[in-house]
């Protein structure tokens, strides 16, 4: 395997990725707002059950992300559709001296195999480069698998935003320092 930028013929084949994911967790938030303070927390929860989600992004949704990425890369693997078996998009975002990474999926049958963890480390690399002080990665609340890889790779809490998504879901950011 092997990871290259995305030419045109692989936009397609990113698009009929399954996106799905199951998680038995989910972030919770709560929050109390007065006239001199805000505060938000986010409280980890099990699941009765596993859940299988659906991505927070529609085809059509994920076509316009895609395209606005200054950035694409596909991790290539022989025996598979086009060989294409995950993906990562970067914009930079140079007043914030991040690069911002709104898209990352891996195939299920390859997740838990170093793909995402292989396409974070060349996000960096490429944001390291292009002179970033960051990289920046939101994952939906819903989305446990996701929040555990960030943090499991040295990615920090930096942020949320409600109703990110087209479905409403709240995001959390994660960043990544650059030294």
């Amino acid at each position: 395997m092997y990871i290259r930028p995305a030419d045109l013929a692989d936009l397609d084949t990113i698009l009929a990725l399954d996106h799905t994911y199951d998680t038995d967790h989910v972030w919770q938030m709560s929050g109390n707002s007065t006239v001199t303070e805000q505060t938000a927390a986010f409280r980890l929860s099990k699941l009765p059950r596993l859940l299988q989600v659906q991505p927070p992004h529609d085809v059509q949704m994920l076509r316009r992300v895609l395209h606005r990425c200054d950035r694409l890369w596909v991790m290539q693997s022989a025996g598979v559709t086009r060989g294409v078996v995950g993906y990562l998009g970067m914009t930079g975002v140079p007043w914030q001296s991040t690069g911002w990474v709104p898209a990352l999926a891996v195939l299920p049958s390859e997740r838990r195999k170093g793909i995402a963890t292989q396409l974070l480390r060349a996000a960096i690399a490429q944001a390291k480069t292009d002179g970033y002080h960051s990289v920046t990665v939101d994952v939906s609340t819903k989305n446990y698998p996701a929040t555990r890889l960030m943090q499991a790779r040295g990615f920090v809490f930096s942020g949320y935003a409600d109703n990110y998504y087209a479905t409403r879901d709240i995001a959390l950011f994660w960043a990544y320092k650059i030294r």
